[in-house]
């Protein structure tokens, strides 16, 4: 997101700022008409509306921006969007600031009207002029979008300022940002600061406002016209929350649940998830799902994981979407069931998700929960590798070397494999160094074999432990080193299985038949003391 886009804060729908207050209605003697109708209150009740209506119709602005409103808001009468738009026009045009506004937010909305940005303007500036407050807000708010205006930060900033002076927080948020980023005005972080706090403690004199108090830990968060200070941005995100602002809360958890700002407290990150879950937010509903999945702060539940992927599942959360499909292809907390784990795979894959594009494919190859087809297989596996995903890159490269779903094509496999491979993929790695051993669509290079075997022998991949452990027996691309072959050969046979386990037993005794007492004990040492490493590439 630009910093441009920044400039601002948007209104939500239904969002007041653009619904003005509504002045109380006093009748007025206003001559004898007014003179006879507070007499007759003495003998009759009054219908308020009825006498609202009496009064627009004679030409009274405040009556006709009361009857505008309660057209607009269906109160007492049926909603009617073009019946509020006439009777805020009949107020506006005798220079009735609410009216004015409400007209230009009819415009802005296209509420009883064609939507026209520039009309809206028009009618915001007039009420703006007056020193209508939020007029002004709005005024700057289309300076700063190019909205019926050309766009310009500057004047955007000035009518910001005048909204801000009197109080708005939204002004007095979006003033902080200008300083900050330096739009519209010189960049002054002291400003920036001064008017995030202002905005911040707007509102209730205990708790301050708490959209404003989150949008100030955001800026803290990313560095958004304010140093970056992850401590600041959790101490604002925590006013918000214990306001119940979901995103505040669902911004904390996540505080807690990295340790960034907070010292790392899975517990905390899970109470303050549950807060954001529970008011429905999808991102907190797919963490919570997450932890309980996993146990971090909670007992692992694998049922209360899938019951909450779910609830941000059916929200259209593309990670829950995902998991979801994971707990019932592996029928944890749900039923195992292929179709329905395909179904959600599908919903992720088609957001764009990268882990839902690669699940589907693989159900697809294995004809799980769907018809086997290799060519959707490789066409999804294809959209996920486009997005870098290691595993989709070496399903790829398999489905090449072996001709499933595409013409088998060896040159092409190894591109795969080699990309799998730089981003650290262990089978990619040791499959690389294998066709690079048999020139199999590469050039042979047994260099370039063993550095492959090597990166993923490191990682623990125990066929390219064995192979390494070859090359050094053999000399093979490295030098010739019986203490550095029985190490990786030894490595290699502990963790393999079946007939491998037999084929890299039987070398290792033939090697060690070639060895001298302290080279074996040596080479037992290191593979005492070897640790697998994180992915290499």
């Amino acid at each position: 997101m630009s910093d441009e886009s920044q400039l601002q804060v948007r209104p939500k729908d239904g969002d007041s700022s653009l619904i003005l207050s509504r002045a109380s209605f006093g009748l007025i003697a206003r001559g004898r008409r007014d003179a006879e109708a507070i007499s007759r209150r003495v003998s009759e009740p009054i219908d308020e509306l009825s006498e609202i209506r009496r009064l627009a119709e004679e030409g009274d602005a405040d009556a006709q921006n009361q009857l505008g409103d309660a057209y607009r808001n269906g109160d007492g009468v049926p909603e009617d969007y073009a019946e509020a738009v006439k009777w805020f026009r009949r107020a506006a045009v005798q220079g009735h600031a609410e009216a004015e506004i409400s007209l230009g937010a009819s415009y802005s909305y296209g509420e009883g009207v064609t939507r026209d940005l520039a009309e809206a303007a028009k009618w915001f500036r007039k009420a703006a002029e007056q020193g209508h407050a939020w007029a002004q807000r709005n005024l700057g708010n289309a300076y700063n979008d190019g909205e019926g205006v050309p766009q310009d930060y500057a004047e955007a900033v000035r009518w910001f300022r005048k909204a801000a002076e009197q109080g708005v927080t939204e002004s007095q948020y979006n003033l902080g940002i200008a300083y900050g980023i330096g739009k519209g005005v010189p960049q002054d972080y002291a400003e920036a600061a001064r008017w995030f706090g202002t905005a911040a403690k707007q509102g209730d004199a205990d708790h301050g406002d708490a959209f404003v108090q989150y949008r100030l830990g955001v800026a803290y968060h990313t560095g958004m016209g304010v140093p970056r200070d992850r401590a600041e941005a959790a101490c604002w995100y925590r006013k918000a929350a214990e306001q119940g602002h979901a995103d505040a809360q669902y911004e904390l958890g996540q505080a807690y649940y990295i340790g960034e700002g907070v010292s790392q407290d899975y517990a905390e990150a899970v109470r303050w998830f549950g807060e954001a879950a529970e008011q429905g937010d999808a991102a907190a509903q797919y963490r919570l799902g997450y932890a309980h999945y996993y146990g971090k702060g909670v007992h692992q539940d694998y049922a209360e994981a899938a019951k909450w992927y779910s609830k941000a599942a059916e929200q259209g959360h593309a990670q829950a979407q995902d998991r979801l499909g994971n707990a019932y292809y592996y029928g944890r907390g749900v039923p195992q069931d292929y179709a329905e784990a395909a179904r959600w795979f599908r919903k992720a894959a088609e957001q764009g998700s990268a882990a839902g594009q690669y699940d589907l494919a693989y159900v697809h190859y294995h004809g799980q929960g769907v018809p086997q087809d290799h060519v959707e297989a490789v066409n999804w596996f294809r959209k996920a590798a486009d997005q870098g995903h290691a595993e989709a890159l070496f399903w790829i490269a398999w489905a090449y070397r072996s001709g499933e779903g595409v013409p088998q094509d060896h040159a092409e496999a190894a591109k795969w494999y080699r990309r799998a491979a730089e981003q650290g993929h262990p089978g990619a790695q040791y499959n690389l160094g294998a066709i690079c051993s048999n020139g199999e669509g590469v050039l042979q290079d047994q260099a370039e074999a063993a550095k492959w075997f090597g990166k993923a022998a490191q990682q623990g991949n125990a066929d390219a432990q064995y192979h390494l452990g070859n090359a050094y027996y053999r000399g093979e691309g490295v030098s010739q080193d019986y203490v550095q072959a029985h190490k990786w050969i030894s490595l290699a046979i502990s963790s393999a299985i079946g007939d491998d386990q037999k084929t890299y037993s039987s070398e290792l005794e033939a090697l060690a038949a070639q060895m001298a007492p302290q080279q074996i004990e040596e080479a037992r040492a290191l593979a005492r003391e070897w640790k697998p490493s994180l992915a290499e590439s």
